[in-house]
């Protein structure tokens, strides 16, 4: 090879590894700010302490910080996952009404996330946070021992199939003279049938006049 020759071959090789290195710089550093994205939004899974029959257990949570505004939701948010270990054959389960979080921060839990405890069979009550504020879709999905629901004050939507599948569910009670935003779908046609809508005194109006609540057979008021 003359030198001719072999210097432009030295030279694309140096052109050709520059452009690399550059290349390889610039995707670090797409995956550096993505990260940096990723923790500014504060989106993280973690796991801490709720109750099940009196005794802890570990559940699932995620934290969500956008702004200003942080907030804490029950499961990460996949379905086909849940918040808890269905092996606990948890029966009774009491949700914090706010946990610590990685950052040392304690946050008040406001969701329960979608598919939160998605065919957890053995669950017969659930205690959800005083500030509630949201139930995802499917979250309590095929609960079929779960047979009453406490709806506190601070909801304020009830996301589609959230309680499919709950075939033992036979009272929902509900505390907040405003109702919640509801969608299609969220209860089978045999707890629509079969089950007890308990609803504020002198609120009864503002359910059955409704969707979704309005198609309960049975609505009573609730004695204060």
């Amino acid at each position: 090879m003359k030198r001719t020759e072999k210097n432009c071959f030295f030279t694309f090789l140096f052109s050709t590894f520059a452009a690399m290195k550059r290349l390889l710089v610039f995707l670090a550093a797409l995956l550096c700010s993505t990260v940096l994205s990723a923790q500014q939004q504060g989106d993280t899974v973690f796991v801490n302490t709720a109750y099940c029959d009196g005794k802890p257990i570990a559940m699932t949570f995620r934290y969500t910080k956008k702004g200003s505004l942080e907030r804490i939701t029950v499961g990460d948010g996949q379905y086909g996952s849940t918040a808890i270990d269905t092996a606990t054959r948890a029966r009774v389960i009491v949700i914090p009404d706010s946990v610590l979080c990685p950052n040392g921060l304690r946050v008040a839990v406001t969701s329960i996330g979608r598919h939160a405890f998605g065919n957890c069979t053995h669950i017969s009550e659930v205690r959800l946070p005083a500030g509630l504020e949201e139930i995802g879709d499917q979250a309590f999905h095929n609960c079929l021992s779960l047979a009453e629901v406490v709806m506190p004050p601070t909801l304020k939507v009830i996301w589609p199939f959230a309680f499919r599948g709950c075939h033992g569910l036979n009272i929902i009670r509900m505390l907040g003279h405003k109702r919640p935003a509801v969608y299609d779908n969220i209860f089978d046609q045999q707890t629509l049938d079969n089950a007890t809508l308990i609803v504020p005194a002198g609120y009864m109006d503002k359910y059955v006049n409704s969707l979704v609540f309005g198609m309960f057979r049975y609505c009573v008021e609730a004695f204060e």
